[in-house]
């Protein structure tokens, strides 16, 4: 099973981490490729060589390759066309060439976890090693899976329940048939949902699985880059993403053990071992029994989470992101009791 490792924190020696780490995995017969954005000079110092838009070897046992928005952009616009012109009877885009797409803001994370995706599924890699643009948009892009799977689902619901949809039903038969290659009768719709409704799961698979996607956080001895990096340590909850321990890049980090615990904080000259996979707390519980939610969000005050209870779900914010849980059907329509924050947990009573 393909591992993908990436990184939160103070991003002075990153690059360093990052050959270190591939190193470590490549001295073991680990087959890892290291996937950067443009520009990366610091790790291209470290490889000693230019690193391009596709893979290519840059040492023993280790590939590279810097993503590049536009080139990335371009592959999934051919996709795109291909399955469009399976389902459609004229397709619209073939007049549209992906050379000639710009990027626009919000597209990189998406192209980025897409290929990720295809990286970790093509099987060729034993670890990936991804040194985000930046960690607020690695963070970004983690939820992507999660949140997209909200909204679909969401809106999903409240279209089927509304007058709109109602109106519009009737109609849909005949469009249908005009537009796709299969007409009504062969439920051509369900395709492309069933489609979108996989590409989802296999992301959520992706990220929500400690033994698949494992985060560290890394850090100086410095106050400042320690509350960074434990303020992202319970950004990366948000999303699901659960982070397996702190690297110090400057400092012995002994006197760090408290305000990370019970992470394993460790040095670049220590005796690491990224194969193994440590029992941390998951980012959320819910004890049905007892009508309770733990969330453990570390690195956070009280003043910086917020709740809010909407329609069948609740809403925790914090590190300027919005995590939705859908409740028990029991508990829905139900109002919470007590919501009492101590760092690192938020236990909500319903």
């Amino acid at each position: 099973m393909t591992r993908i490792l990436t990184w939160l924190g103070q991003a002075g020696r990153r690059a360093t981490v990052v050959a270190t780490v591939a190193r470590w995995f490549a001295q073991r017969q680990r087959r890892v490729l290291v996937v950067t954005h443009c520009p990366n000079t610091a790790l291209e110092a470290e490889f000693g060589g230019t690193l391009t838009a596709e893979p290519q070897d840059v040492g023993a046992g280790i590939q590279a390759v810097q993503l590049q928005s536009v080139h990335l952009l371009e592959q999934l616009w051919e996709e795109l066309k291909a399955l469009e012109a399976r389902y459609v009877r004229s397709p619209f885009f073939r007049d549209v060439y992906g050379q000639e797409l710009g990027v626009l803001p919000g597209l990189d994370s998406l192209l980025t976890l897409n290929a990720l995706r295809l990286y970790w599924q093509s099987r060729q890699y034993d670890v990936i090693l991804y040194d985000g643009a930046s960690d607020r948009e690695t963070l970004r892009m983690m939820g992507v899976p999660n949140l997209t799977e909200w909204y679909y689902r969401r809106f999903t619901d409240v279209l089927a329940a509304s007058e709109f949809s109602r109106n519009v039903a009737p109609l849909l038969g005949p469009l249908v048939s005009a537009v796709f290659t299969g007409g009504w009768e062969q439920q051509s719709l369900d395709q492309p949902r069933q489609l979108l409704e996989e590409l989802l799961r296999q992301g959520q698979a992706m990220v929500h699985d400690p033994k698949t996607l494992t985060a560290y956080l890394v850090t100086t001895e410095h106050p400042t880059d320690v509350e960074n990096a434990r303020w992202y340590w319970g950004s990366a909850q948000q999303v699901d993403v659960r982070v397996q321990g702190v690297l110090v890049s400057q400092g012995d980090g002994k006197t760090l053990a408290e305000r990370f615990a019970p992470l394993p904080v460790r040095t670049l000259t220590d005796s690491l071992d990224f194969d193994q996979v440590v029992d941390v707390p998951a980012p959320l519980e819910m004890d049905e029994e007892a009508k309770q939610i733990r969330l453990f969000l570390p690195g956070f005050r009280k003043s910086q989470v917020k709740l809010t209870q909407y329609g069948p779900g609740l809403t925790v914010e914090a590190g300027d992101q919005r995590r939705n849980i859908m409740l028990p059907v029991a508990w829905q329509g139900r109002s919470i009791t007590s919501a009492r924050f101590q760092e690192p947990y938020l236990t909500i009573t319903f």
